[in-house]
Order: structure tokens, then C-alpha cells, then sequence
């Protein structure tokens, strides 16, 4: 069994590897999983993960401040990501509906100069709370990187410069968003992506229902697209 190209483990085969790190895949695919409809088969989302830990496997170049783990988390939920867009798990007329809420978002932050409640966005958008709240909870799967220009998205060599600073300076943008989100968004953000806690065990710390943390998490997700797209 041959040892694989930037090897962090020392001298161990490919093969090794991927069942080292199997376990990492798993837990990122029934992280995304617990967002996305009850139709989605999980096992499908590891196969995609797998993907992309073999990608990250045969890429990875050790550097500083650039551990294998981090980026190959970015390359496994990158696969998971582009699978999901692939299959149109959110269909064409659910994304209109969500472009036409971080339009109104966009446009009621830099009016009122600060986050907008649901039913300000809702009166914005033309619809009533309980419409505004059906179409969030038809984007549970909704990303904040579904839209971003490929130049931002991780590359495969993490040496280029240019690359580099729009990491840094999309990372900065996304801190600074994160900061102006109301407080219950913020809490599930950190306990779901910095915490690694499913939405179920985000609902049980917040004592809160998952479709409630759910709904927070994908009111968050507008909240930063817009952001996102108002500075791009």
C-alpha cells in the first residue's frame, strides 16, 4: 500500500488513511443531514464526503496554520455541497423566494442600519409571517456559500497569495456578519459550526424545538447571504 502525497501521518497508505478519517466524513454528513429533508439519504452524503476526504487526501500540502483536519473538513462538506446543488434538493422556484428575502434584507439592514426583524422582512417581501416562515422552512439546506464567486471558494493549493488574502478577507466579512446576527442566531451559528453540535443537540442546550433551530439557522443563513452579496 503506498503512502499518499503530503502525508501528515507519516508514512501510512492511502487506504489507511481514508478509514482514519471515515469516521470525520460520517459525522460532517450527519451534521449537514440533520438540515436537509427527511428524504435525503445520509448514506449518500458519506458516500459524497468520502469524495471529497480522498480529494483532500491527494492535495493536502502541509503548511502553517493549515492542519490536515481543517482542510480537509473544507474539501469534505465542499463534495457534500455540490452534490446537494447537483440534485436541485432545493428547487428553482424555493431559490427565487430566497433571493427575493435577502433583496429585502439587504435593503432594510442598510435602511434601518440594523438587523431586521422577521416581520419587517416579511412586509418587505410582500408576505404575511406565516408565508415569510413557510419559505424558511422549505431552505433547510440552505449554505451561505451557495453563490459565492468560485475565487473565494478554498483552493486546491492553499499557496497562492492572491487566494490567500480573499480567504482572509472573506473570513473577516463573514466574523463581522456573524457579530450583527440577533442573539439566538448567533448562539445556534456557534454551537453548530463552531461546537459541531447537530440542531438536535443545539435545541436541547437552547431548549428549543430542532424545527425552531432549524428556522433560526436558516434566518441566519439570509442574513449572511445578503451580507455577502451586498459587499461582493
Amino acid at each position: 500500500m503506498r503512502p499518499y502525497a503530503g502525508n501528515p501521518y507519516h508514512a501510512i497508505s492511502l487506504d489507511e488513511a481514508i478509514k482514519l478519517h471515515a469516521p470525520l466524513v460520517k459525522k460532517i454528513a450527519y451534521q449537514i443531514a440533520s438540515r436537509l429533508s427527511a428524504n435525503v439519504e445520509v448514506d449518500d452524503l458519506i458516500q459524497e464526503g468520502m469524495t471529497g476526504l480522498l480529494d483532500a487526501l491527494q492535495r493536502y500540502q502541509p503548511q502553517p496554520n493549515l492542519s490536515f483536519e481543517v482542510y480537509a473538513k473544507t474539501r469534505i462538506r465542499g463534495a457534500i455541497y455540490d452534490s446537494c446543488r447537483a440534485n436541485d434538493i432545493l428547487p428553482r422556484h424555493q431559490r427565487d423566494q430566497i433571493t427575493a428575502l435577502e433583496k429585502s434584507t439587504r435593503s432594510l439592514e442598510q435602511k434601518l442600519g440594523r438587523a431586521p426583524e422577521d416581520t419587517e422582512i416579511a412586509d418587505a417581501a410582500g408576505l404575511t409571517l406565516d408565508e415569510y416562515f413557510n419559505v424558511v422552512a422549505g431552505a433547510v439546506n440552505l449554505t451561505p456559500i451557495d453563490d459565492l464567486p468560485d475565487e473565494l471558494i478554498p483552493p486546491d493549493k492553499q499557496n497562492d497569495p492572491m487566494q490567500l488574502a480573499s480567504m482572509k478577507q472573506l473570513a473577516q466579512g463573514l466574523e463581522v456578519l456573524l457579530k450583527k446576527l440577533p442573539e439566538k442566531e448567533q448562539l445556534v451559528m456557534a454551537l453548530h459550526y463552531q461546537e459541531e453540535l447537530s440542531f438536535r443537540d443545539v435545541a436541547t442546550v437552547l431548549n428549543l424545538t430542532p424545527g425552531r433551530v432549524s428556522q433560526l439557522h436558516t434566518q441566519a443563513m439570509i442574513r449572511i447571504r445578503a451580507g455577502i452579496k451586498k459587499d461582493a
